[in-house]
């Protein structure tokens, strides 16, 4: 009987000792597979910083190819207008030179007709009027009076020339201008088409890296989804039976500043209202972590936002959660008591500076963990 008696503890004890033994294998593959879920999503999260760099950087770049474009077209619209003005200032210049060239070739067919109508008259021109003078006083007289025509026919002459000159030198300058105007009109064309031609290709690059972050965007999303799920799993085995982990030890020993506490809060680091989940706690970095109450190990490892993390199984559904730490000193399936150190703190994760995070959850949600520490 008593032979009896025995053999069922020990099938009972084994029995306890194989499903013990399953649940933290299970543990342990959950905690693989969540650790490579992770990694994937680190690894998506810096593809997506980078593509989200790389938009960033095509948006300031077609910024300034449209500060460029606006310079370029107003640039082209002020030559535009030059070049309408020039052509005007051309015409009238033009116009100018014409009516110069008539007035010069007027003045001299009206010299020329004059010598003419002198010779028909008397037979004779300006030297024969000063040879048939009959006595040097005439010679004199007349000297002058020839003088005086032939200067004055000269001088209008002369001065209609440079006039003609002068306007002439103006038409030069214009034509030059429009050349000149017409020459940075084509330069501007070219840029804008060469500003336009890079927006094109920018605004291509830039939907191209939209849809990429869209796909980051969506894969990061399903991998958070397994993340979650694969964390609910590990919590479902969880022990659901007696609760065994006595009554709670503050986790961080000599260090009871609470820097942010349970429930909404601005993120210090997304500045955007956020539910709080657990309790901050400052600790200096490398200061011991301990376990708060008894229990099983049943998380170990990188845990996202969380950094460095610990997931200790008290029995009756309640796990406790340590975050942020620097380094761990725990495996997954270890069986500690309240006070064993699990771990040193740090700031690993999305973390502010060195402190412990600390949550408890019951049946997988997270709940106030000021209770459970007495305070």
């Amino acid at each position: 009987m008593r032979n009896s008696r025995l053999v069922s503890i020990i099938v009972a004890a084994s029995i306890v000792l194989l499903h013990s033994t399953a649940v933290y294998a299970n543990l342990a593959e959950e905690q693989t597979k969540l650790e490579q879920v992770q990694q994937e999503q680190q690894n998506k999260q810096s593809q997506l910083k980078d593509v989200q760099q790389q938009k960033n950087s095509l948006i300031k770049e077609l910024e300034r190819l449209n500060n460029q474009l606006n310079e370029a077209e107003n640039q082209l619209g002020r030559v535009e207008r030059d070049i309408d003005a020039t052509r005007k200032e051309l015409e009238r210049v033009t116009k100018e030179l014409e009516e110069a060239q008539k007035e010069l070739e007027k003045r001299d067919d009206l010299y020329k007709q004059r010598l003419r109508t002198m010779y028909k008259n008397s037979g004779y021109g300006y030297l024969e009027v000063l040879l048939n003078a009959e006595s040097f006083s005439d010679f004199i007289s007349r000297f002058y009076l020839v003088s005086k025509v032939a200067a004055y026919d000269i001088s209008i002459l002369e001065e209609l020339k440079e006039c003609r000159n002068l306007v002439q030198a103006k038409q030069d300058e214009v034509k030059e201008k429009e050349v000149r105007m017409l020459s940075l009109r084509n330069d501007l064309r070219k840029k804008r088409e060469e500003i336009k031609t890079v927006t094109a290709s920018r605004n291509n690059a830039l939907s191209r890296v939209k849809n990429e972050e869209k796909e980051l965007d969506k894969m990061l999303a399903e991998l958070e989804k397994t993340s979650r799920q694969i964390t609910a799993t590990i919590l479902s085995l969880a022990q659901n039976g007696e609760f065994i982990g006595g009554k709670f030890v503050w986790p961080a020993p000599g260090y009871t500043y609470i820097t942010s506490d349970y429930g909404w809060r601005l993120h210090p680091i997304y500045k955007t209202r956020k539910y709080h989940a657990g309790i901050d706690i400052r600790v200096p970095w490398g200061k011991k972590i301990v376990a708060a109450g008894a229990g099983k190990i049943i998380y170990s490892g990188t845990y996202g936002g969380y950094g460095k993390t610990v997931m200790i199984d008290h029995g009756g559904g309640i796990v406790t959660l340590y975050a942020h730490n620097s380094s761990l000193k725990v495996k997954v399936g270890t069986v500690v008591a309240a006070g064993t150190t699990i771990s040193l703190a740090g700031s690993t994760g999305v973390s502010t500076g060195p402190h412990l995070h600390f949550e408890v959850r019951k049946d997988g949600k997270v709940v106030n963990p000021r209770p459970w520490l007495g305070i």
